[in-house]
């Protein structure tokens, strides 16, 4: 009996040391946001491995989920998965985006980098409005090119349409990439996982505050409306 009491400590040391090699797994909500035809669908499949069907081709007109592989990225011995929440980019569908703003710990807005200069314009414009003075403001920022533009390098994105400006602005870290460019993306996700292990605690209490204040202004808006 006292054999096997003096052998217990060092069963359960290796125990211990057993769990501690385990990584820790964090999830983040992340949504996936951008005008139509701008590749969410086409990204929110590359990230979470799904092969898109031939006959789903069409922009999205609702809510796609999709989810990236905790396997996928791993930061700091954490495990990271990420939720994908895409909405759909027409300007119906651009009505909404407002109300899944507050449970998002991040956001990954594509673009067309083949469009016109008008249609890049009205893009970023409507970045502007997604970060500037809503719950997204202070969240990490992943930017995805689609296609490529001949002589248009992604700094020249940033430059001409002030983004490094509008990041400090609004206090988000931001960084662009290129969905066409496996290499590109994959540091541009890795990327946006380091920003979110990084400011883990601080979005989980913006999400709970942000979710809080959404529940509140709904609250009153149905009472009032209600009583008048």
């Amino acid at each position: 009996m006292g054999v096997l009491y003096a052998k217990l400590p060092r069963y359960s040391y290796s125990f211990c040391c057993c769990l501690r090699t385990l990584p820790i797994t964090e999830e983040f909500q992340v949504l996936l946001l951008g005008p139509a035809g701008s590749g969410k669908t086409e990204l929110g499949h590359r990230m979470s491995g799904q092969e898109r069907d031939c006959d789903d081709q069409d922009p999205t007109n609702g809510v796609r989920c999709f989810r990236m592989d905790s396997a996928a990225v791993q930061c700091e011995e954490i495990a990271v998965e990420l939720q994908l929440t895409e909405v759909g980019g027409n300007v119906e569908m651009q009505r909404l985006w407002k109300h899944y703003y507050a449970a998002s710990h991040a956001l990954i807005y594509c673009f067309d980098l083949h469009s016109e200069m008008e249609e890049l314009e009205d893009t970023f414009a409507l970045l502007r409005m997604c970060l500037q003075g809503t719950p997204l403001d202070g969240k990490p920022v992943l930017l995805v090119a689609k296609r490529h533009r001949d002589g248009v390098q992604l700094y020249d994105v940033e430059h001409t349409f002030g983004l490094d400006q509008l990041a400090r602005s609004c206090g988000c870290p931001l960084h662009i990439c290129h969905m066409d460019d496996a290499t590109n993306l994959e540091y541009g996700i890795v990327w946006l996982c380091r920003q979110l292990v990084k400011r883990r605690t601080m979005l989980e209490k913006r999400v709970r505050y942000d979710v809080n204040m959404q529940v509140i202004f709904n609250f009153k808006s149905t009472h009032f409306s209600f009583l008048t």
